[in-house]
């Protein structure tokens, strides 16, 4: 699978300056984000923000301890520690543009579906991020790539972030409408990793999410939360990604989930 989560790195300094993603966030109007994104007081926008680590795969590639890791032939950075680096417009570009401010590539970062997160959601994460104490080694510089690695990289399918960003930038899942644009940004910033910007399925990877039109309500909730297929079928890494990230999803966001992934399914094609 090509998409990995890498370099999520954050911010020491700016917090509270008036240009800051918090900021910035709170001024701005209601947007479409994840349940709890507009909860008032620093505690619960810092466990909003915790849960998105795990909704949106940082805990997955990074370690529960955000400390980082190997990851295939790159190395998932250590948030703890890089979140010293950046101030809070460098971290906005690093997540959204997939650009770092020495001006190094960014390999393995999905900042392609991070563009798309709301303000609020932002804000969130980054409150958290903004708590981690510095712990674990220092991130490791990036290695020279192996010949497979190379071979990929070569061929277009293996690509930096800032260059995965401006393919997904125009094509994103069809919009349907105000009642389901909180199913549509789920989707967006989660299913697209996988099943590309417009969840028509990768290269014979992954399959067009119009796979999940059949399923009912309750063989849904198996599926998105334990990784059961409503058949015989494995599901394989969509079990692992079910089990520890959408298994965090509130039953609020499920259900916007299903009902988005069902009338997409069921539209004129």
């Amino acid at each position: 699978m090509r998409r990995w989560l890498a370099v999520l790195t954050t911010l020491a300094a700016g917090c509270g300056s008036p240009d800051s993603p918090q900021e910035r966030a709170r001024a701005a109007p209601p947007a479409t984000a994840f349940e709890g994104a507009g909860a008032a007081g620093t505690s619960a926008r810092i466990a909003h923000g915790k849960r998105l680590t795990e909704v949106l795969g940082c805990t997955g590639c990074h370690c529960g301890d955000l400390q980082g890791k190997p990851f295939y032939e790159f190395h998932a950075s250590n948030l703890t520690r890089d979140v010293l680096k950046y101030d809070d417009a460098e971290l906005e570009r690093l997540l959204r543009e997939g650009k770092r401010i020495d001006g190094r590539e960014l390999w393995a970062m999905p900042s392609e579906i991070f563009q798309h997160l709301s303000g609020p959601d932002l804000a969130a994460l980054i409150a958290y991020l903004r708590t981690l104490p510095p712990g674990g080694a220092p991130t490791p510089p990036l290695a020279p790539f192996g010949a497979k690695l190379r071979a990929e990289v070569d061929a277009g399918r293996v690509r930096p972030a800032s260059q995965w960003v401006k393919d997904y930038r125009a094509r994103t899942p069809v919009d349907l409408g105000p009642r389901h644009a909180l199913g549509r940004y789920i989707s967006m910033v989660t299913c697209a990793e996988c099943h590309d910007a417009s969840l028509d399925g990768h290269d014979g990877e992954t399959p067009d999410l119009v796979v999940a039109g059949p399923y009912s309500r309750p063989e849904f909730e198996a599926l998105i939360r334990k990784g059961v297929a409503n058949g015989p079928r494995k599901l394989g890494l969509m079990a692992d990604v079910a089990r520890g990230r959408f298994a965090k999803l509130t039953p609020r966001e499920v259900d916007a989930l299903y009902a988005y992934l069902q009338a997409r399914a069921e539209r004129p094609q």
